[in-house]
């Protein structure tokens, strides 16, 4: 015994309120113990893995990478409190004794525990799983002793399980202009729901419309493979097609329905917006193939119960409108483009009675994030009144600006004759939360898409 030490667990387990996943450890190595953190050498993977997942930099120091795990809701503890161990060799441990995790448990909303490697799964299954009544996914080694793991395969792979689980929304960064632009309008419409069998962002003003039926996908909860894991909802990306219909069938039964009664656009950024019903020689619905789309259109609109309209983004934005008096719904696809053409005006035209629409600028890239150069921005100054411009876009240098299609489009529904009060935003910036969202930008192109729904019941 005179190589062991016996040693406790000197600074115990990191979690808060909002914790929904816990990560644990077998027990922490010198260099944690000396650090007094959770995964402290630094040829351990764990913070490279998670800060690849989530998009996101934890940072060097502690409280950096505390504030990361409270971003992304995660919480970190060991199994064991106590143990005889030499130096940092999960095999040498004696006379271990286990963490309490029930108390974290009771106060903390956790969704799934994690194990972080074999030895950790094992000591697990012999001390925690019965006393918490918890069975965890085994993660694959973030230790530098796991050689036949790279650093790529792990984050697969640690991305593929804990996909399910990543449902934190990072708040876009607010320039002065954004924040005086924004205030005193509703920017947290959007929020996610995990009710049922997908998870799937839903908007709060559109619930309370008790015949609407509307949410946006995730990346979330399909069966695609790679850089379009794995909700891809796009046709254009060398998806497998048995791939792409059973994305589509998973979120029309999440969302009461079925792939006959889904209409879909064929986007090519215009303003043409189509009727769409469920019989007729204007049949634009999916169908049982899921291979049917009305071609060249970026807006639906219908006046028909349990017919589902959907478009599809992966940064331009969705703009979902409802007329309350006539009962009439429209689905856009507003990128740049588009929101030049003002297809949002055209939408709430189309529905008629302006002072009685709905409108929710879905989620999408956000002014600080989405760069365009100076003749994208001469577009919309021929468009858009000259007060309007230091809402819209600011200049970044000498030929680059930073655009806000929500900002334009909000001038754009005022104009048509939306109530402030009545347009939404969803709050949600896809750049921003690309380790939950598809993002062309963030992504550089490798990415699959996702799709805005919306019916009457």
């Amino acid at each position: 015994m005179s190589d062991y030490e016996t040693i406790d667990h000197s600074f115990g387990p990191f979690y808060d309120s909002d914790s929904r996943i816990l990560i644990l450890g077998s027990f922490p190595s010198v260099k944690s113990r000396e650090m007094n953190f959770y995964y402290g050498h630094p040829q351990n993977r764990f913070w490279k893995i998670l800060s690849s997942i989530y998009q996101d930099a934890p940072g060097d120091d502690i409280d950096s990478r505390k504030a990361f795990l409270s971003r992304h809701h995660i919480a970190l503890y060991d199994v064991i409190d106590r143990c005889d161990i030499k130096d940092s060799s999960d095999s040498s441990i004696r006379n271990a004794i286990p963490t309490d995790l029930v108390s974290i448990l009771n106060k903390a909303p956790i969704e799934r525990i994690f194990v972080n490697g074999k030895a950790s799964a094992r000591y697990f299954f012999k001390y925690q799983e019965e006393t918490t009544g918890r069975t965890p996914i085994v993660l694959p080694s973030s230790s530098s002793a796991n050689a036949a793991w790279s650093v790529e395969r792990l984050t697969e792979e640690w991305g593929r399980l804990l996909s399910p689980h990543l449902l934190s929304f990072v708040p876009s960064p607010s320039s002065s202009r954004a924040i005086r632009f924004y205030e005193g309008k509703d920017t947290n419409d959007g929020y996610l729901d995990l009710s049922g069998s997908l998870p799937l962002i839903r908007f709060k003003s559109l619930d309370s419309i008790p015949y609407i039926n509307a949410c946006f996908t995730t990346k979330l909860g399909g069966v695609s493979k790679g850089e379009l894991a794995s909700l891809n909802l796009c046709f254009g990306r060398n998806d497998d097609p048995s791939n792409l219909a059973e994305n589509f069938s998973r979120v029309a039964s999440a969302m009461g329905t079925d792939l006959n009664h889904v209409a879909m656009s064929s986007q090519v950024h215009s303003d043409e917006i189509r009727y769409a019903s469920d019989h007729g020689p204007d049949d634009i619905m999916l169908g049982g193939e899921c291979t049917v789309k009305v071609k060249a259109t970026d807006g639906l609109w219908t006046d028909k119960k349990n017919v589902m309209l959907s478009t599809t983004f992966a940064d331009c934005v969705p703009v979902l409108l409802v007329n309350i008096r006539d009962r009439k719904i429209a689905n856009l696809h507003s990128g740049w483009k588009g929101t030049v053409a003002e297809i949002s005006a055209k939408g709430v035209s189309i529905l008629g009675s302006p002072s009685d629409t709905v409108a929710v600028i879905g989620p999408s890239i956000s002014g600080n994030n989405y760069e365009v150069t100076d003749d994208v921005i001469e577009h919309f100054k021929n468009v858009f009144p000259e007060d309007e411009w230091g809402d819209i876009f600011e200049i970044k240098d000498r030929s680059h600006y930073m655009l806000d299609l929500w900002a334009a489009i909000w001038h754009t529904l005022i104009r048509a004759g939306v109530k402030p009060a009545n347009i939404h935003f969803s709050g949600i910036c896809t750049y921003e939360n690309a380790a939950i969202l598809f993002s062309h930008r963030r992504s550089h192109g490798k990415r699959g898409n996702m799709n805005a729904f919306i019916s009457m019941l």
